[in-house]
């Protein structure tokens, strides 16, 4: 693979970054003659950093990056990929977090990164997914694309939500339940997972729907092809507000007569790896943890 010169670090500025940790990262990076940017908003990772500050450019839409460093967790990875979708760069993730299925390495092994660099790595594509909101009159509301899932659930009362499922057009179920998750299978290993959803090989291409706390023996997970356009119409919300929640980061509410549409996205999400663990053994390191 290509070696890596020009490196964005996106650091999850909601978590405590060791300022020592990630010092020595920038000067590692640069002592192996990486040009590196940051955003704006992630500036503040530099407070107590000052001598870095002037090594560091500022990320530039209409430039083209090798690669994003991402600190932090699954989350920040996923915030990675949604702030450079359809720019082509992929991501290697340092652990800062807490589980991390999509982080590469753990905060103490940052040194490593220096194998990707010099391009000793592999890139394993993910899928993602395109969910779109569309009024009682088929006018469409909003628009997302998500890594993980796409979550459809009640407000602050618990009620039961009536749902009916499509696939390519034609009625496939009925539920009633708490909400319905669909997830790709990135996200197979996240919210789905604790809903009693099946944890899928993220190099399978396919869309996960697992119902929250079905109120029936029958409504279980499904698993469509990654070409199958899925519809969830007919919400009965029993006089309960509900909403959609995209990769945990976007929300909008759903009205009568509203539906959702999801199907495969065009986009996908580049991850950078450079150990050889497989998906098994990663399963089991991180779901063995704490």
């Amino acid at each position: 693979m290509k070696r890596l010169r020009k490196l964005i670090l996106i650091p999850n500025t909601s978590k405590y970054i060791d300022s020592v940790k990630l010092g020595a990262l920038i000067s590692y990076l640069v002592s192996l003659e990486c040009e590196l940017s940051m955003f704006d908003c992630d500036k503040s990772a530099l407070s107590d950093l000052p001598e870095y500050a002037a090594q560091i450019g500022e990320y530039s839409a209409d430039s083209a990056y090798d690669a994003a460093v991402v600190l932090g967790g699954d989350g920040s990875i996923i915030e990675a990929a949604h702030r450079l979708i359809g720019k082509n760069v992929p991501l290697i993730g340092i652990n800062f977090g807490h589980i991390g299925f999509l982080t590469e390495l753990e905060a103490g092994e940052f040194t490593d990164i220096g194998r990707a660099v010099m391009g000793e790595y592999t890139l394993e594509k993910r899928m993602m997914l395109d969910a779109a909101v569309y009024d009682e009159n088929h006018d469409e509301k909003c628009r997302y694309t998500v890594l993980n899932d796409v979550v459809i659930t009640n407000g602050p009362i618990a009620r039961l939500i009536g749902f009916d499922i499509y696939c390519d057009g034609v009625k496939t179920d009925f539920w009633r339940a708490d909400g319905i998750i669909a997830s790709t299978p990135t996200g197979s290993t996240a919210y789905s997972l604790s809903a009693g959803g099946p944890v899928l090989d993220p190099s399978l291409e396919c869309i996960c729907l697992t119902p929250i706390c079905p109120h029936t023996l029958s409504s279980r997970p499904l698993i469509f092809h990654a070409g199958t356009e899925i519809g969830i119409s007919g919400i009965r919300s029993n006089n309960s507000s509900v909403y959609l929640n995209a990769d945990g980061r976007d929300a909008v509410q759903l009205y009568d007569g509203w539906s959702v549409e999801i199907k495969r996205s065009p986009c996908e999400t580049e991850l950078i790896r450079i150990k050889d663990r497989g998906f098994i053994g990663v399963l089991h390191s991180k779901l063995s943890e704490k």
